[in-house]
């Protein structure tokens, strides 16, 4: 099927379609666990209640959203490329003010090192992903509970044919084999650095970040790598100007902290500089590179349609943005374009910012507190307004874990498929629970959503 054809597929749950005796039998064997999935979980999460059952999809409809998906980011980097040569002219160009300590302004922008590694967060609108940010990091922790629910929901019941996505853990161990590639210089094992480092919290504690989850590094062995963590102020550069971890040659670089902490980072001694030297060198491969984050600007969502309206887009994917991205304007980047709606239709968002933080509705906001957040807002740093999208709801059943009760209500959802090289492998879910706020709210743990993971059939 051609990608412009698979894009039509609905993406859509599947869950109220199967038949009632395998929907009664997954949740009665849910309940029978009692509880011991959580007591189990790598994360157990907040609160009481949870989905006695995941989000189903139709493997059709699963590669329908990794053509699109991958699609917009594609285009995503070349709207990035129309306004900046250089990753310093980018960084400029989105107002980005955090630190990147290891990026080298000069550099090109690279396609395929902006899309290494990425996280986009989606509602579906009618059976259509409608893509609200690309949520670019460079966060290496495993993500290892999205796929241990879906092999747990699909262990729970074998009869119903469900299978797990790939494992995004096992997608990124190929990947980092692909990106060390030719690159080694030497015979030997081939070595990934995962660096830990202190950082200083706005108290000035001290705490000690190692991301490496037990799963990455079983999966990296299970693939051939050795892996080494190693602090950044063990690290040293070589006669060749090789990277050294604690005296050991080393061929890859997981990077494992975000903007925000890179920020914090303290005691590293001359490790940052030993990294930038031997990136600079050409000796040293990094997955992902940290300047994939400048692509999770939603101002480069609101660039995208700008390119539709100015023409500069193919019409195949003209009408993919247009169906796919919700309408985006930025603010605090010099633009003069109108919003794209009445304030009950849009949301005001940090063009760079998580967990909901900042984002207000206009729904839900009076005139004057709508003015003045954007206005404010985007005095320190850019602000978005996108168009407000009008989620699917999905059945969940529920289990409370100290009642037993039992409820089953509709629900919006978030789908976050991990796209490794632009391919898809696990999809993360956040939805409400049953004591989640109603209405216009950001859909977070921390507000009291559940997450969840996408299991396949067909």
């Amino acid at each position: 099927m051609a990608d412009n054809e698979l894009r039509t597929v609905p993406v859509r749950d599947v869950w109220d379609t199967l038949p009632e005796d395998l929907r009664e039998t997954f949740v009665t064997r849910h309940a029978a666990m009692n509880g011991r999935w959580v007591e189990e979980s790598p994360d157990r999460g907040t609160g009481n209640w949870d989905a006695m059952r995941p989000v189903i999809l139709q493997k059709a409809a699963y590669r329908a959203l990794e053509s699109s998906v991958a699609r917009v980011l594609t285009l995503a980097v070349e709207a990035c490329q129309r306004r900046a040569s250089t990753l310093g002219e980018l960084r400029d160009a989105l107002r980005f003010t955090k630190p990147l300590p290891l990026v080298d302004p000069d550099a090109p922008l690279v396609a395929s090192e902006l899309t290494r590694s990425a996280r986009p967060d989606l509602l579906i609108e009618n059976g259509r992903p409608r893509i609200l940010e690309i949520n670019v990091g460079t966060r290496i922790g495993g993500d290892t509970v999205t796929s241990w629910l879906a092999e747990e929901f699909c262990r729970l019941c074998p009869e119903a044919g469900f299978y797990p996505p790939p494992s995004v853990v096992a997608t990124r161990s190929e990947a980092l084999l692909r990106t060390i590639g030719g690159h080694l210089t030497q015979d030997g094992p081939r070595r990934v650095l995962i660096p830990s480092y202190w950082t200083a919290n706005c108290e000035g504690v001290l705490l000690h970040r190692t991301r490496a989850k037990r799963g990455v590094l079983a999966d990296a062995k299970r693939v051939g790598l050795e892996v080494l963590q190693t602090d950044l102020a063990d690290l040293s550069l070589d006669a060749a100007g090789r990277l050294l971890a604690a005296g050991v040659p080393v061929d890859l670089v997981m990077v494992p902290w975000t903007a925000n902490e890179s920020a914090r980072i303290v005691d590293a001694g001359e490790g940052l500089a030993a990294l930038r030297s031997a990136d600079r060198a050409g000796t040293i491969k990094f997955f992902p590179r940290t300047e994939s984050v400048l692509l999770a600007s939603k101002s480069v969502l609101a660039w995208l349609h700008e390119d539709c309206d100015a023409d500069l887009l193919a019409p195949a994917d003209r009408e993919l943005v247009r169906a796919y991205v919700p309408r985006t304007i930025s603010l605090g980047l010099g633009e003069t374009a109108a919003a794209p709606g009445p304030r009950a239709n849009l949301v005001l968002k940090p063009a760079m910012g998580r967990a909901g933080k900042g984002v207000l509705f206009g729904s839900v906001a009076s005139e004057e507190e709508w003015l003045e957040a954007a206005v404010e807002a985007s005095k320190d740093a850019p602000v978005v307004l996108q168009e407000r999208v009008e989620a699917d709801l999905i059945s969940m059943p529920f289990l409370d874990r100290e009642s037993g009760r039992q409820v089953t209500v509709r629900v919006p959802y978030v789908l976050s498929p991990y796209m490794i090289d632009r391919a898809v492998s696990d999809i993360g879910v956040r939805h409400s629970g049953p004591d989640s706020p109603v209405g216009d709210v950001v859909i977070s743990v921390s507000k009291g959503g559940r997450s969840n993971a996408v299991v396949l059939t067909g």
